[in-house]
């Protein structure tokens, strides 16, 4: 056994100088990828680029050639803060990857320890070969050496070392996880022996051979209280506080020769561990399966505190049963150097690839290792590329190792006995970067949203726009335009803010203007190239944007190019934003013999609030709707006289000969609300005789009934028009208006009616005047209408016509069955039905006289009956009311007398009623007797009474003996 002053802690021939941070990799060590995704090999895989310059020169053409779509899964740094001796004239052996302390070994015996970044601890030579194995629990190391050595020292203390010597090369060392008090450890090497050495007597190392006889140890693993070993006979899992092995994962009899490929062990999770061995991986979970673990869950200390001497005897009591559980194993197609775990369970692993012979020159060709991420669960390579590590010539699979450590982000370390590499996976920013770099602009700006200024997020767009123009993809181009020059607060879309509302905040007022500029550029360059349909979709539509004279070109354009597209942008463009001016004038210019572009005008003088303007162009258009556009911008008055010829263009010519009146009415309905609407500002009178006058008298027809349905008021003084009116358009409604009306001319409405043939009217007209024997002449001799000529006597209720009725009835058979049937108490004063039959001819022969002679009889016979029936009814209601007033007026009531009648009351003696009740059943009372006060009192001498009291309390008494 040596100790610490044995030991050379001075480094010979290390260059102390600084140590640059890490460079960032040469194009020959990124990995290459063909079209389809494969890897390549590249520069970095060339041992010599001097010697192999025509090869360069033909992978620098394919990587020109090639544009690779999506970046790279990985980026790369070159691990250049090691002592500067390491990966040149002292190669690295091994290394280790602790979360607070970095260790590397060389061939030549020197440890290198440092912090995570690299900041040196300590520099010192340990052994005098060749470093095999590397341990540290981040308190103490221990390394492991060909010259048969093991050393183990503290981290932060140089003196507290100290080294052991096995006499035999040491392949693996691992410490007690409580080493700091058991001074215990476990080491295995060439010998064949696992072998758990503590500090015994007097500080003696004192050894326990826990395994032996099954070939060299070429690894040895600590997990909690369980020790792994890797020899011939496969993974060995040995549980300390029990002192047994537990369980044997055996070597796959394919897999190469144990101490051949040394085994990369990776720790996961604190109770998982991927072994990878060869070309084969095992990802093993140690549990606790004990039900006594479960009573108390209290974790039991470090095996190797619990190892006693092989001399004592002591039970083993309550000790926690370990159970080691494969969870998955995967034979590779190609030998791994190095594992680690990656995220979304993958495994990064390092792979390695025999030297091949060149069967022309004989040579050894070497090859760089591959990065691989493999899927944990099923097996599959999900990503792999080829590194480009310098000096690879001669190195085998064990001078290559993979390690991992997680600060921020995790980071991988690719060592080589000769050089190093650092690999991280590609973070947003690395991603926007290699982007940019490869001029994908698009996606540059849809990932920068988090990591780049809002400007200079519009430059990224905007670039993106550049190319699209580049690839005359100019109506794309557009469309992305709108959705990056677009304003908006706190990332929101929904909450998007007017580019005129240009923020206070100095930021977000300077990004805002830089939009409002890109805005303006973009617009010209669209215009200039004639892309003027492609910006009309995207261009902003608010006041105060951008110039007019971008509108004036825009709306000029589509003057010519689509005057229906024009109309819309009139329509749908604020005033505001072109000069109106210019734009009225060019399509005045154009409005003749061009029906949109007129229309186009007509719209733009209404939104500039100039219908007057309009209308010519409205009426030239033959607008069916004019009189609306008049009413709805309060210019109806101005346009009064012109309205029977407006309301002409509502018609095709011809319709209005040839439609029906109540075809013409609802396509009327709306001009004659307006008209009636508008009755205030312009006079009935007026529009009845300009409709008149235009031959449009039925308008005035629905005008006229439109204001009687609002108020009668409103129609007075149209007592001839309506009359005419309903005479040429509604004859149903003429004579019940001549009926109630008397605000026109009769002899107007008579001249009316006798030019209509409306009998019906004329009758009732000449009726009022009392032409009734020319009235009753149309009846009988022009409509042949008893009915009507009876109805008509009745109402003029005079002899004289209907003695004249009697007489022109006597000849017409159809007239004398109605006279009989339509006989009543009204016709009974001037006719009887009797008479009638007796007046008649006797030869004449009336259908269906008997029976109306006899329904007459019925009729008579039931009138009589029924007259009499009322009359009982009368007499017997009368005597009913005539006994209840009887009553009324016999019965006694209360009166307040006053001392005026009080001397009068006293003198006259009470007379005092027997009532009964009647036994009728229906409340009636009779009166059975009448007597004296007198005669029923006792003692009469009292009478009379002092005082109106005494008499009232004395009734009291006799109400009491009756």
């Amino acid at each position: 056994m040596r100790n610490s002053s044995d030991l050379d802690t001075s480094i010979e021939e290390q260059d102390e100088t600084q140590v640059s941070d890490h460079e960032k990799l040469p194009s020959t060590l990124l990995p290459q990828t063909n079209d389809n995704g494969h890897v390549e090999g590249n520069e970095g895989s060339k041992q010599n680029e001097d010697a192999n310059d025509d090869t360069y020169e033909e992978d620098d053409e394919d990587e020109e050639s090639e544009e690779d779509e999506e970046p790279p899964m990985l980026k790369y740094t070159r691990l250049n803060k090691l002592p500067p001796n390491f990966f040149t004239k002292d190669p690295v052996s091994t290394c280790t990857f602790h979360e607070s302390v970095f260790i590397f070994a060389t061939h030549s015996g020197i440890v290198h320890i440092c912090k995570p970044n690299f900041e040196t601890i300590r520099t010192f030579k340990a052994h005098r070969a060749s470093i095999l194995s590397v341990y540290t629990d981040g308190s103490y190391f221990a390394t492991a050496s060909m010259d048969g050595t093991v050393v183990i020292g503290s981290i932060a203390d140089e003196k507290d070392i100290v080294a052991y010597d096995f006499a035999r090369p040491v392949h693996a060392v691992v410490l007690d996880s409580n080493y700091n008090k058991t001074r215990s450890f476990i080491s295995g090497g060439m010998a064949g022996q696992v072998i758990y050495s503590s500090k015994g007597w007097l500080g003696k190392r004192s050894d326990i051979i826990l395994d032996k006889d099954n070939g060299p140890i070429v690894s040895i693993q600590l997990i909690d209280d369980l020790v792994l070993w890797m020899n011939d006979k496969g993974i060995s899992v040995f549980h300390l506080p029990i002192r047994q092995v537990i369980s044997v994962l055996a070597k796959p009899e394919d897999s190469p020769r144990s101490d051949l490929y040394w085994p990369r062990v990776t720790f996961p999770d604190p109770d998982r561990l991927i072994i990878a061995w060869s070309n084969y991986v095992w990802s093993l979970r140690v549990s606790i399966k004990t039900s006594e673990d479960a009573k108390n869950d209290t974790p039991s200390p470090s095996g190797m505190s619990r190892i006693l001497p092989s001399t004592a005897s002591i039970s083993f009591k309550a000790v926690q049963e370990k159970k080691v559980e494969v969870e998955h194993t995967f034979k590779l197609d190609s030998l791994v150097s190095g594992i680690a775990s990656f995220k979304d369970d993958l495994w990064m692993v390092l792979t390695y690839t025999p030297p091949e012979v060149d069967e022309d020159t004989g040579k050894k060709e070497f090859f760089n290792p591959d990065l691989k991420l493999i899927n944990s669960t099923t097996g599959e390579v999900e990503f792999e590329e080829e590194l480009g590590l310098k000096d690879i010539n001669n190195l085998g699979l064990n001078d290559f190792m993979l390690g991992s450590h997680i600060e921020t982000v995790p980071k991988y370390y690719i060592i080589s006995a000769k050089d190093g590499v650092i690999a991280e996976e590609f973070q947003l920013s690395d991603r926007l970067a290699w982007y940019l770099e490869n001029e994908n602009y698009l996606l540059a700006w849809e990932i920068s949203e988090h990591l780049a200024t809002p400007i200079k997020r519009l430059s990224y767009g905007t670039q993106y726009v550049d190319l699209l123009v580049k690839d005359d993809e100019w109506e794309k181009a557009a469309q992305f335009l709108r959705s990056l020059l677009l304003i908006t607060s706190n990332k929101d879309i929904n909450d998007t803010k007017s580019l005129t509302q240009i923020s206070t905040n100095s930021s977000q007022g300077e990004f805002e203007k830089e939009v409002l500029n890109y805005w303006e550029t973009w617009a010209a360059i669209f215009i200039s190239s004639n892309h003027i349909r492609e910006l009309t979709e995207v261009v902003p539509i608010e006041v105060g944007c951008l110039p007019t004279s971008i509108y004036n070109k825009i709306l000029k354009y589509w003057i010519k190019e689509d005057p229906e597209k024009l109309l819309q942008l009139i329509n749908t463009l604020d005033v505001g934003l072109y000069n109106v001016q210019e734009i009225e004038k060019e399509l005045d210019s154009l409005a003749v013999g061009n029906e949109t572009i007129e229309r186009a005008l007509v719209l733009l003088y209404n939104k500039t609030l100039n219908p007057i303007k309009a209308v010519p162009h409205l009426v030239h258009l033959k607008d069916p709707h004019i009189v609306e556009y008049l009413s709805d911008n309060h210019i109806l008055v101005n346009f009064t006289s012109q309205l029977p010829a407006m309301i002409n263009l509502m018609f095709k010519p011809g319709d209005l000969e040839t439609l029906l009146v109540a075809e013409i009415e609802p396509r009327l309905e709306k001009v004659v609300s307006i008209l009636v609407d508008h009755r205030l500002e312009i006079a009935s009178r007026e529009i009845v005789n300009l409709l008149n006058e235009a031959d449009l008298s039925y308008v005035s027809y629905f005008y006229l009934e439109k204001l009687g349905e609002i108020d009668n008021f409103l129609v007075e003084g149209f007592g001839n028009d309506r009359v005419k009116l309903y005479a040429d358009y509604k004859r149903e409604k003429l004579l019940p208006y001549l009926t109630k009306n008397d605000d026109y001319d009769i002899e107007a409405a008579i001249t009316i009616c006798q030019n209509s043939e409306y009998t019906k009217e004329l009758v009732y007209l000449l009726g009022k005047i009392g032409q009734n024997k020319q009235a009753l002449t149309l009846v009988i001799h022009k409509l042949e209408n008893p009915e009507m000529a009876i109805q008509f006597a009745k109402h003029q209720n005079d002899r004289e016509t209907w003695e004249m009725l009697l007489d022109e009835s006597m000849t017409r058979p159809k007239f004398i069955k109605a006279l009989i049937e339509n006989s009543d108490e009204t016709s009974n004063a001037f006719y009887d039905p009797i008479s009638i039959l007796q007046r008649m001819p006797s030869d004449f022969v009336i259908e269906g006289l008997t029976e109306s002679v006899i329904e007459f009889s019925k009729n008579n016979d039931l009138n009589m009956l029924l007259n009499q029936i009322i009359l009982k009814i009368i007499y017997k209601q009368s005597a009913l009311t005539s006994q209840e007033y009887k009553k009324e007026k016999i019965k006694g009531f209360e009166i307040q007398v006053d001392a005026s009648i009080r001397e009068m009351v006293q003198k006259f003696e009470t007379i005092v009623a027997f009532v009964s009740n009647s036994g009728n059943g229906n409340g009636d009372s009779k009166i059975i007797d009448i007597q004296l006060e007198s005669k029923l009192v006792d003692d009469y001498s009292k009478l009379p009474y002092l005082s109106l009291p005494e008499k009232l309390a004395h009734l009291k008494e006799l109400e009491d003996k009756l």
